[in-house]
């Protein structure tokens, strides 16, 4: 046998791989998509917002583009939310990227095609994902993904001003202390983190900020939130100095959010919207 003979098979064999590498860089290949989980991200009166977390592995040794989505989202085995999104994501040549699906569920279509939800805790769906990509050479491609699971149906806790105390008053200023009552209707217990609060008594802004104090409140339970407040009647009148003198009653005007944590994984950390006004008793 020649002794050239190992070096032309070597020779060949690395030629035929190169070749079947530089083919299948040319040719592309098709990205694989995995659903990892669903977040609660977002609660407020009119609905719940869903996000679907997403990996994408792309093979190729070049970037490709994620231009679109379409989804069909199923409830109790029959299609409640349907439609397509367009996205521009550029995902990086050989590695793997995260992407989030976000879906708003309405509250008042839910209820009003599901009534067999009105006291349900929890549904069970399944989302139908088509993922639209650019590919060299391959042109567009859809990359179809189906996921099965089921979700909490929160309830948004109720808050309302419990009291309000007025702890020392003077002609200068006054220490109040506002209380707020929320009750927690939901199956699962309900951690509030940090409340952000706009604050106005009898049409006078007179307190705003964040307020760090952690409340815990099991499932059907109920819990109190103390916020302290200074009042300057240089800077709100001394109407107010009146109303809270007379301890007759005064109008409030509550907004905000709160941020909320529960023990259901789904839910994970959200805000739970503040809107409440009315006449609240001087203690």
């Amino acid at each position: 046998m020649p002794r050239q003979a190992p070096f032309i098979t070597l020779f060949l064999f690395t030629f035929l791989q190169g070749c079947s590498t530089f083919e299948q860089v040319m040719e592309g290949q098709k990205p694989t998509v995995q659903v990892e989980g669903v977040k609660l991200t977002g609660l407020d009166f009119e609905g719940i917002d869903l996000a679907f977390d997403l990996k994408i592995d792309n093979p190729n040794p070049f970037p490709i583009d994620l231009d679109g989505l379409d989804y069909d989202l199923k409830l109790l085995d029959s299609t409640f939310l349907k439609g397509e999104r367009p996205m521009a994501l550029r995902l990086a040549a050989d590695d793997s990227s995260r992407v989030k699906a976000p879906l708003r569920l309405s509250f008042q279509r839910l209820m009003n095609t599901y009534r067999q939800l009105k006291h349900a805790d929890r549904v069970a769906y399944r989302l139908d994902l088509g993922l639209g990509f650019d590919i060299p050479v391959l042109g567009r491609v859809r990359i179809p993904i189906d996921y099965e699971g089921d979700f909490p149906l929160p309830s948004i806790p109720e808050i309302k001003v419990r009291s309000l105390h007025v702890q020392q008053l003077t002609m200068n200023g006054a220490r109040l202390l506002l209380q707020l009552e929320v009750d927690n209707p939901n199956s699962f217990s309900l951690l509030l983190d940090r409340l952000n609060y706009n604050l106005k008594l009898n049409g006078f802004a007179v307190g705003k900020g964040l307020l760090n104090q952690p409340l815990d409140i099991k499932q059907g339970g109920r819990g109190v939130i103390d916020l302290p407040l200074s009042l300057d009647f240089m800077q709100a009148g001394m109407g107010l100095y009146s109303a809270l003198l007379s301890k007759t009653g005064i109008k409030y005007e509550l907004n905000g959010s709160m941020d909320a944590s529960a023990s259901d994984p789904v839910l994970s950390t959200f805000q739970i919207p503040l809107d409440r006004h009315g006449q609240v008793k001087l203690q």
